[in-house]
């Protein structure tokens, strides 16, 4: 602290000598007020203490905030309060005082941790960071400090570092539970499953309770060969459950048995539960709902119907209603059960809460913009006193995924699952928004935990069959999916549309054909139908494919993809003036649609209207600039014309005359790259990508050409992810980012970028023969030769369609790609080790 002097006026010293009483008298009550002052700040700091000990927070308040009256920077009134507001739920106000508690005494450790917490759980991920190195700095032994190091290094996505600080976590505290099953999950997102598993089963050794058991049953379920050994774990969950784990423990047995349809043991399972606990709400809710499944509506609904009239004078019953009303598509009922709940208490926070829900989502159907407005203010008023509300969080991300910011959806639902970790629809709906932002390993890692809690969650086992589409695991997917059509969802046309998408991806067309004919005839819109002919294109009944084709473009004539594969059919019968016609009808209407003008530079060439064709590819280039295909059909339409030279020097001249377009520095490095010259293409994308960060095309471009030639990979990494993050269905781009960690020496997290581009991928696309390598090449070094040698196969399988499909639409025999030389290599090499 600095001491200031105080100058006194002349004549100080005779004043002093005059009038020595007069002075010392007020000097000496000013001493002892300031005695009283610290004497009055001690008292209320002990009075404060003794009401947080015995938890009455309100009364504590009062006490530190006198003590700041006297003492404003009392760390350790800070620190009570800000202990007080958390237990209070008041998440703002004590992470202020968390804050000034650290800044005021940087020693005090636990304030630290809390406050590095809660700035993880708030997104601010520097500052919970340098709290955590600042505590190991201090004290290098400290869990949580460890935990916090690792959370955070995972969730700024700094994966390898994350990894070392879960193993040291790990190695530091292994007979803590915590620690382990943290570790273990990160390693099962990562999809490092023999890691994973070592700390689950550890964590049974060294806290084997329900949980642990259960965690470890989560574990073994996801490995469809190891279902006795899942069973086992989670009875054995069940046996050493405490007694309000029980009816939980329960209902993760039986959905383990429901998820496998032994639907006779999960009824006996849930039976036995109720008649232990007769009247038991929860369990009557899960048992009506599987009766629901099940087919028997009128069991389950007289079920709940009964447990409401028993206690109408309790809100809980009510809930129930409305949940499991909600769960049978009946919004309004579900919102009049809500309201009938309000009517026992107005005042009950998870009964507001469940209306503001039902207001949401009724709104958000209907586009009603009030009914929004009234169940966000509903919300809004919860989060305002009571911050940390698990119930209000979920309703907010709700809210948030509604709004397009699966970001902020993330974070509440994080908060709201740390608060309470059993809720499966946190973690379905968690999952949901993983998925939006394509984290794949977390959001399975998120639905399997909302499956294994409630096994009848239906919404959640269909994004689990779309993340196993998404990650090229088409034969679960057809699974899954067919599990939902199954269990009551029979005319779900969205979900039987991925299962015959995943069935065609596994070459089984009669099958996907029978999914897509269990369509009613009423119901089949303009992509079933289009679906349909697809499949029957691969089958190779170009007629009927036509004619289904044709039906779609009834239903859908501005569809770019109906009119694409209208139009391949066209070229090959020679009809190519219908397809003129359509595009062009489709394109006037549409003229913005970059997909629609892209098309319409294909029949411009195809019908020797090239100069026309130029520009619509450019105009199409302009209206999507981190679309590949319309960069590519001009580079490849101006090498048909022999006008290498020609254009090359036309786009060098008007780069130079628009220095900043970053578009054009594009078209000029793809054009470098179709024309083979690399060095020249790698130097334009980086001009483009300094002009314009945001240009994802050409940090896809520059990321695949630095992985080709084994240069700067690391650099290569970051573009690629860069890219991959900003076109999150771009099978390109999820081919690159794999490619880079193949080169990279990183198989086993290339395998899964790569089967995630065969998924995004059309099975008619040229590219995709090329994805398939790459994936065999993955399997083959990560020791996978089975897998390896089924990917190749499926390229070379690939490779025969399209030298068909060209000799087809050209009459001519193709010549053979440079990279069928590797793919022959790579056959040679498996087959001589089998």
């Amino acid at each position: 602290m600095i001491r200031r002097s105080i100058p006194f006026p002349g004549g100080f010293r005779m004043y002093w000598l005059r009038s020595r009483a007069a002075v010392l008298l007020p000097l000496v009550l000013f001493a002892l007020a300031c005695g009283s002052d610290a004497e009055k700040a001690a008292e209320h700091l002990a009075a404060g203490d003794a009401y947080l000990e015995s938890e009455e927070n309100a009364e504590a308040v009062i006490e530190y905030r006198n003590v700041l009256r006297y003492e404003p920077n009392n760390p350790q009134a800070h620190w009570g309060l800000a202990r007080a507001y958390l237990a209070s739920s008041k998440l703002r106000e004590g992470y202020w005082e968390l804050r000034e508690s650290v800044r005021l005494d940087p020693a005090n450790l636990e304030a630290r941790i809390q406050y590095g917490q809660l700035s993880r759980l708030a997104g601010e991920l520097d500052e919970a960071l340098a709290q955590a190195e600042a505590i190991l700095e201090a004290d290098e032994d400290n869990m949580p400090a460890w935990v916090l190091k690792s959370q955070t290094l995972e969730a700024m996505k700094r994966f390898d570092e994350a990894k070392a600080s879960y193993a040291e976590t790990a190695r530091r505290f292994p007979d803590e539970a915590a620690p382990l099953l943290l570790t273990a999950n990160f390693y099962l997102r990562q999809g490092l499953r023999d890691e994973a598993e070592k700390h689950f089963v550890r964590i049974t050794e060294v806290k084997p309770g329900f949980s642990s058991w259960a965690a470890y049953g989560g574990f073994l379920a996801q490995d469809g060969d190891r279902d006795d050994e899942a069973e086992a774990a989670y009875k054995k969950g069940r046996d050493v459950a405490e007694e309000d784990q029980k009816i939980l423990s329960e209902r993760v047995l039986a959905s383990f048995y429901f998820s496998r349809e032994r639907f006779d043991e999960a009824e006996q399972v849930l039976t036995n539960a109720l008649e232990e606990r007769p009247g038991d709400l929860e369990l009557l809710y899960v048992l009506a709902r599987f009766y629901a499944s099940r087919g028997d509506q009128a069991r389950a609904d007289a079920m709940i119907e009964e447990a409401t009239r028993a206690k109408p004078d309790e809100v809980q019953p009510w809930l129930v209603l409305s949940a499991y009303r909600g769960k049978q598509g009946d919004l309004e009922g579900a919102l009049e059960a809500a309201d009938a709940a309000l009517e026992v208490d107005s005042e009950h926070l998870p009964a507001r809460l469940r209306r503001a829900e039902l207001l949401l989502d009724i709104g958000y159907r209907e586009k009603d913009a009030q009914k929004i407005a009234r169940g966000r203010s509903i919300v809004e008023g919860v989060l305002s006193k009571e911050p940390s509300s698990p119930e209000a969080l979920f309703v907010r991300a709700k809210v948030a995924l509604a709004e397009k910011k699966p970001d902020e959806a993330a974070s509440d639902l994080r908060r709201a699952i740390d608060l309470k970790p059993d809720w499966a629809e946190a973690h379905y709906l968690l999952g949901s928004a993983l998925f939006i932002q394509r984290d794949l390993n977390g959001a399975r890692a998120e639905i399997t935990r909302a499956l294994e809690i409630d096994g009848q969650l239906i919404e959640a086992r269909k994004v689990l069959a779309r993340i196993h589409s998404m990650a090229g695991e088409h034969e679960l997917a057809a699974e899954e999916g067919r599990r939902v059509l199954r269990d009551g969802r029979g005319d779900d046309v969205g979900t039987r549309l991925l299962v015959a998408q995943a069935l065609v991806r596994e070459r089984k067309l009669d099958d996907a054909i029978a999914e897509l004919k269990a369509i009613p005839e009423d119901k089949r819109t303009g992509e079933t139908l289009y679906a349909m002919g697809r499949v029957y294109r691969f089958k190779g009944d170009a007629a009927e494919a036509r004619v289904q084709f044709e039906r779609a473009y009834e239903k859908l004539p501005d569809h770019p993809e109906i009119l694409e594969a209208l139009l391949t059919l066209d070229r090959a019968e020679n009809r190519i003036a219908e397809s003129v016609e359509r595009i062009e009808r489709a394109a006037r209407s549409n003229p913005e649609d970059a997909r629609l003008v892209h098309l319409l530079g294909l029949v411009q060439v195809l019908t020797n209207r090239g100069s026309e064709a130029e520009v619509s590819f450019r105009k199409a280039i302009e209206l999507d600039p981190n679309n590949l295909a319309p960069y590519q059909s001009l580079a490849q339409y101006l090498a048909l014309t022999g006008r290498r030279d020609e254009v090359l020097a036309t786009y060098e001249r008007a780069a130079e005359t628009r220095p900043d377009s970053a578009g054009l520095q594009l078209v000029l490095g793809s054009l470098y790259e179709a024309y083979g010259d690399l060095d020249k293409a790698r130097e334009t994308y980086e001009k483009a990508i300094q002009m314009d960060p945001s240009l994802s095309a050409a940090k896809n471009n520059l990321a695949y050409i630095l992985a080709e030639s084994g240069q700067d990979l690391d650099r290569a990494l970051d573009l690629a992810q860069e890219a991959k993050a900003s076109m999150p269905e771009n099978g390109h781009a999820a081919d690159t980012l794999g490619w880079v960690l193949y080169k990279k020496g990183i198989p086993s997290a290339a395998i899964g970028y790569l089967k995630e581009a065969e998924g995004l991928f059309r099975p008619d696309d040229i590219n995709l023969a090329v994805v398939r390598h790459h994936l065999a090449l993955a399997y083959e070094a990560a020791g996978e030769r089975e897998r390896a040698r089924a990917a190749l196969e499926r390229a070379f399988a690939d490779l025969e369609q399209i030298r068909k499909s060209y000799k087809a639409n050209t009459g001519k025999e193709p010549t053979d790609p440079a990279w069928l030389a590797d793919m022959q290599a790579l056959q040679q090499k498996l087959e001589a080790g089998s």
